[in-house]
């Protein structure tokens, strides 16, 4: 598994909210760009790396701040890949803020060289969600 994780500047709910909207995960996942809702609950995105589709679900637990993200075809999608949401006075961060944690969990038959990129990817996506976090949350303020 891999577990790359971000302290953004915002409030747990509001991260929450957001990584469980599909418009918002299809801004920074590499994998499913673009998501857009294809039959009830199912999106689908193009990757970034080679074109191909993925479909998505979104299946947000929010007593747990955990949103796993079943990831496949359209006719079946496994939940791999999840985020998830602490506030971080509960760490002892400052009020406001929130650690968010990014799993991907690695198939049994997963080549080498793509999980490699996998692991790349969700690197920079845990960047890409504390930037976009902290630039929606300052564009909302008064």
């Amino acid at each position: 598994a891999l577990l790359p994780a971000a302290l953004a500047a915002v409030p747990a709910d509001f991260a929450f909210a957001r990584l469980a909207d599909a418009a918002f995960v299809g801004g920074w996942s590499l994998g499913a760009m673009g998501l857009t809702e294809v039959s009830p609950g199912v999106h689908r995105g193009v990757s970034l790396f080679d074109g191909s589709e993925a479909h998505v679900d979104l299946r947000p637990a929010p007593e747990l701040g955990l949103i796993d993200y079943g990831v496949g075809t359209a006719e079946r999608r496994v939940p791999r890949i999840f985020a998830r949401v602490t506030a971080g006075e509960v760490l002892g961060h400052p009020s406001g803020t929130c650690l968010i944690t990014l799993t991907a969990l690695r198939a049994a038959g997963a080549d080498p060289d793509r999980w490699a990129r996998t692991c790349t990817a969700h690197e920079a996506e845990i960047l890409l969600i504390k930037a976009q976090l902290e630039t929606a949350l300052a564009r909302e303020a008064p």
